[in-house]
């Protein structure tokens, strides 16, 4: 199949490139799916011989972060670009899997390519499972960079006696990430995180081996004489232009937030909320310090917990004079609490040497895992983390995230009640709109599940924990709440007294 791509663009630079890493970010429309579909095709048709029997044999991966995503727009941009009538039908299954091969001059060329939506876990471990010649992530800002490092240590197809992957690597379409991605962190777009390590800064350098290709803006602004943004007209040095409708951009504005302009039509980091934030009341300037917070001396460290095995969360803060201090988040990820647990130990060893602390978490954590008798909580205590389960009836998500907007509606003598450190990237973000409502299949608005959700949920329990779920409804905290050992007819209870 022949393409056309006009010389001198960035997507023309992206196809040409083979570095082990290649970055094509753009707005939409602009052709960076595509231009992954046809990537292969490339590397596919370079790959060097096998000196067995003359076969260039290469294995690909598209990777999104759900398999409704992948069919709807991967899967389809794929068999766009390769017809079923002349390459095959792509076969459903788990993974979707697309197999063919064609005449090639020094060489029949043979593709394998799986198409990978990363929705459960045992998706990410089919993902870890394989080997490939490249893979392809479409849609990077949805993708975590545990993930992404992951995919770099699978580039092994075809074996060595095959003569190895000739352009062994992986490359990537997106649009301008969110403030909290790896991505534009490593790329200069924001300033770093504060009291990183030095091994987290080291993983957040851009090596000068990899390839970041940036495409124009969709759109360029246009301004009054006093500098208010009037409005926005096409920019012709925009991609792909000549594969779209005329008015394709201009039909796109009317109604669409700035926020979201900037992001998928601008290439610029912003904050976008899909849905409606779980608390809009929460506000960056006022809740978030200026500074990184530290430990305080003489105040009990409070840890708290939300389990799971994709993303295990941690956050760790003080109260003091009836004010909370969240210093610090763990986010994991596709980990048991069997690796977890002792994450959190380390941090506490560092960041608390000597305090004395408390772990709470989910009430979940208590059940049973299907593969093992231990539950999350006996873990945790075998690590010397007793769990103490928040208070919360039914694990009631209404009165959990209640509490949290009690909490940060409470503001004695002007400053707030919750204080929450800058190192605290995540949290922040779900919390500024990430943790949203959307509407579920049954109809219902509930808070969307992701990575940000998880560190929500910890900062639920957290506050539950401190008697704010008792506060909201004009009851006093019980104040320091500890369980006690108590004996009754020879059998071990436990039982909460204030």
């Amino acid at each position: 199949m022949e393409f056309r791509i006009r010389a001198g663009t960035k997507v023309c630079e992206f196809l040409q490139s083979t570095a082990g890493v290649c970055i094509l970010a753009g707005p939409l429309g602009s052709g960076k799916t595509d231009a992954l579909c046809m990537k292969t095709m490339r590397i596919a048709q370079e790959q060097v011989p096998s000196p067995i029997d003359g076969i260039r044999r290469t294995r690909f991966a598209f990777v999104r972060n759900s398999t409704p995503d992948l069919r709807r727009t991967t899967v389809r941009s794929w068999q766009e670009c390769f017809p079923s009538d002349v390459y095959g039908v792509v076969k459903i299954g788990a993974p979707m899997h697309h197999n063919f091969r064609y005449k090639w001059p020094g060489g029949d060329v043979d593709v394998e390519v799986d198409f990978i939506g990363l929705d459960k876990v045992e998706d990410i471990r089919k993902f870890r499972s394989t080997q490939y010649t490249r893979i392809m992530f479409d849609e990077l800002e949805f993708i975590i960079k545990e993930l992404f490092d992951e995919a770099r240590t699978r580039l092994r197809y075809p074996a060595m006696r095959h003569g190895g992957p000739t352009y062994p690597g992986v490359d990537a379409a997106t649009n301008a990430p969110p403030e909290d991605h790896w991505l534009p962190i490593m790329l200069g777009w924001v300033e770093l995180p504060p009291g990183l390590s030095d091994e987290e800064l080291r993983s957040l350098k851009w090596p000068d081996e990899w390839k970041a290709f940036i495409q124009p803006p969709a759109l360029l602004e246009q301004f009054d004489r006093h500098g208010v943004l009037t409005g926005y007209k096409v920019n012709p040095n925009a991609e792909n232009i000549e594969n779209l409708k005329r008015d394709y951009y201009t039909n796109m504005l009317p109604g669409m937030r700035k926020d979201a302009i900037d992001s998928r039509l601008m290439v610029r980091t912003v904050l976008v909320v899909d849905g409606s934030p779980v608390w809009p009341m929460f506000r960056r300037d006022y809740h978030v310090a200026q500074q990184a917070l530290h430990p305080i001396p003489g105040h009990e460290v409070l840890v708290s917990l939300d389990f799971g095995r994709v993303y295990p969360a941690a956050l760790f803060g003080q109260e003091i004079n009836d004010r909370v201090y969240i210093q610090g988040e763990i986010l994991g990820f596709n980990e048991p609490a069997t690796s977890f647990a002792p994450r959190v130990k380390r941090y506490l060893e560092k960041t608390y040497p000597g305090y004395h602390y408390r772990v709470v978490g989910d009430p979940k954590g208590a059940d049973r895992g299907q593969q093992t008798d231990a539950s999350s909580y006996d873990i945790f205590r075998s690590f010397g983390m007793p769990v103490t389960a928040a208070p919360v009836a039914q694990n009631d998500i209404s009165i959990r995230t209640e509490a949290v907007a009690y909490a940060l509606n409470d503001n004695p003598a002007g400053v707030p009640r919750i204080v929450i450190s800058p190192a605290c990237r995540t949290l922040i973000v779900g919390m500024a709109g990430r943790y949203c409502l959307v509407r579920e299949e049954d109809g219902e608005l509930r808070p969307k599940k992701d990575k940000y959700s998880n560190l929500c949920d910890a900062l639920q329990y957290y506050l539950l924990s401190l008697g704010e779920g008792r506060r909201m409804i004009n009851l006093m905290p019980l104040g320091d709440m500890r369980p006690i050992q108590t004996r009754k007819r020879a059998q071990h209870t436990m039982r909460r007294v204030s």
